[in-house]
């Protein structure tokens, strides 16, 4: 995506992306992003032929940051995996009281970031919600040969990183691609990473008490890399996940392919943001 999202830094377009047989990503169909409620009018406007945004916050997410209206749109909010993060950090409102329940967890000598985040994405991909959001894109995309759908969480990195790498298995990218994109999240919000960890030490005066916390804030291979191989090691593939837990049909997700790849020479394709640096 050319644009920049100063409020949003974590929006991208996944056009571009390499796929397989010689074709790419289209670009101006797979959105993906963090939460848009700090975006402002003119970056919303520049937001065109959107189909529709998925929010996968939770409610209480939703409720305290609002989405701001993108004109023509469909809004279809879907609560990835509340039942499962709550218990984390998910159902906190701001950066600082995130902060504090991480901060409490490191005080009773809970799991550290790495194992209690891969076990969150091993339910993640299993949940029902996940589930539906997938099947819910796939059509819309499969029967809207023009548009983009957006998708987002709060970071744009747990639950929309899932999604994202769902979706581009399917279109056939690889997943050295697919790491790259979702580790970009990493670069893309540096800054908070940064004033988590601070945060974090002004509370407790412990550098290894800051750098637990800002774990949670940063993207992770091995999370991602726990969500796909349970996908893998109980359905086999992306598409054998997708036909098993949903209702959507072969030739829906021919439709899909079709409608969001392109071959390489049909035409200049933006420089994607999701480069090994």
């Amino acid at each position: 995506m050319e644009e920049t999202y100063q409020h949003c830094p974590n929006l991208r377009d996944l056009g571009g992306l390499p796929a397989s047989n010689g074709l790419r990503v289209r670009p101006g169909r797979l959105l993906r992003a963090g939460a848009l409620w700090q975006m402002t009018a003119q970056e919303c406007a520049a937001l065109r032929s959107i189909l529709a945004v998925f929010d996968l916050r939770s409610e209480n997410e939703r409720q305290y940051h609002p989405d701001p209206p993108l004109p023509g749109a469909r809004y279809i909010p879907i609560s990835v995996t509340e039942s499962g993060r709550r218990e984390y950090v998910q159902s906190k409102r701001t950066m600082e009281d995130k902060v504090q329940d991480i901060l409490a967890g490191y005080a009773r000598h809970e799991p550290i970031a790495s194992l209690r985040m891969t076990d969150v994405y091993r339910r993640m991909i299993l949940s029902p919600e996940m589930k539906r959001c997938l099947q819910t894109i796939l059509r819309i995309l499969a029967n809207e040969p023009q548009g983009a759908v957006l998708f987002h969480c709060a970071a744009g990195k747990d639950r929309t990183g899932v999604v994202a790498a769902v979706l581009l298995r399917l279109l056939g990218v690889s997943d050295e691609i697919i790491f790259q994109d979702y580790l970009y999240t990493n670069k893309a919000l540096s800054h908070e990473l940064e004033r988590a960890e601070r945060l974090a030490l002004a509370a407790s005066h412990d550098p290894a008490a800051a750098f637990y916390a800002k774990g949670f804030f940063a993207a992770c291979p091995c999370w991602l890399f726990a969500a796909l191989s349970t996908m893998d090691s109980r359905f086999g593939s992306a598409e054998g996940y997708i036909l098993h837990c949903t209702d959507i049909t072969p030739d829906e997700l021919t439709r899909f392919r079709n409608s969001c790849l392109v071959s390489t020479d049909a035409a200049a394709y933006p420089a994607s943001t999701a480069k090994a640096e």
